[in-house]
């Protein structure tokens, strides 16, 4: 019965668990725990009491993502078991290569691990000079959901430290430290226009100028590593699940590494909030991917498979943007009216 309740979303998870938990250490928090390690001897053993190693083991064991419920048994009696969020290590399980050396005009090794070090701690060396005031810009191509992607993005940035290129930098010639070309594959030569824009920032670095280019969105996933075989001076390819995970992969390209992060990974709920381009209008993602394989779309394989975002999850955002002022909100994906059809239960 409250499974049932739970998919008709008469009511959520954390009222429930309210309503009817008899776990006294997690009632009154709404049935959270908290992280759990899913790594081989994982110590865990501080959830015993509340949800018993073998039942754990049981849920663990379950292909799950965010949004899921899943229920099981023990001596303890019945567990529902909401998924919330999935971290994933994605500096494990992206491409790095270590960029080769150049030289200056004297045969001295230049070393670029310092572009991104003001804004990257962990970057921080001895003997490398940073360059305090970074500047970035962001090209969306595409669609509304490349849109989100690039507020998503631009608010790791400026988490960062990294600030916006302004119109006094740019009445005063200053050039872009970062770029983010934030690419789409429906339109036709799609990858040529990539490979066209990349073109004046390449030049700059192999001019000897510090500039990170980082290539996301659709072709970034479509094209993978032969971005780099064509265009050496790429930095970061970016596929659109890795939007919010941004950060992450910077610390790998401070380092002095191109990084290709394509492989197909959970989303995680956004840590840091989106740059929103207005203050009355505003994009929820809702479901990402799309399951449908229709001969003629490129999306299911740019985009991946379909993921719906937790209900509680959507609502926390839209409550926080109406409190915000908000006076429009769109919610976006691939294939909106598959929402929950991926979730366990269905919704």
């Amino acid at each position: 019965q409250a499974l049932t309740t739970l998919r008709s979303s008469q009511i959520n998870f954390d009222e429930l668990a309210k309503q009817i938990s008899n776990c006294m250490e997690t009632r009154e928090k709404g049935g959270e725990i908290g992280w759990v390690t899913t790594s081989i001897n994982a110590d865990n053993e501080h959830l015993d009491l509340i949800i018993p190693e073998k039942a754990r083991d049981e849920v663990l064991g379950t292909t799950t993502k965010p949004g899921d419920i899943v229920m099981t048994s023990s001596e303890r009696g019945y567990h529902l078991v909401q998924i919330t969020d999935v971290m994933v290590d994605v500096r494990r399980i992206s491409k790095t290569k270590l960029r080769k050396k150049k030289k200056d005009e004297n045969g001295v090794e230049i070393d670029r691990r310092g572009i991104l070090g003001g804004a990257l701690a962990a970057a921080e060396q001895e003997g490398v000079e940073f360059k305090s005031d970074l500047i970035y810009k962001i090209e969306t191509m595409g669609c509304q959901m490349n849109i989100a992607d690039s507020e998503r993005m631009e608010g790791q940035l400026q988490n960062l430290g990294i600030r916006p290129m302004s119109y006094e930098d740019k009445n005063k010639g200053r050039k872009v430290d970062l770029v983010v070309l934030n690419t789409c594959s429906i339109r036709d030569h799609a990858e040529q226009k990539v490979y066209s824009y990349i073109g004046p920032y390449a030049k700059r670095k192999r001019e000897g100028e510090d500039v990170t280019i980082i290539v996301a969105g659709c072709v970034a996933q479509q094209e993978g590593e032969n971005l780099l075989r064509r265009a050496p001076e790429v930095d970061l390819v970016l596929g659109p699940q890795y939007a919010n995970r941004l950060g992450d992969l910077l610390e790998d390209v401070a380092n002095g590494n191109q990084v290709v992060a394509t492989e197909a990974s959970h989303i995680m709920e956004d840590s840091t909030k989106p740059r929103r381009q207005s203050t009355t209008a505003a994009w929820v993602n809702v479901i990402y991917g799309c399951n449908e394989r229709c001969t003629y779309c490129i999306v299911p394989t740019t985009r991946g498979v379909e993921q719906s975002r937790p209900m509680e999850s959507i609502v926390e955002e839209v409550t926080e943007l109406i409190s915000q002022g908000y006076k429009e909100v769109t919610l976006l994906g691939q294939n909106i009216d598959a929402y929950g059809r991926d979730m366990i239960p269905k919704r």
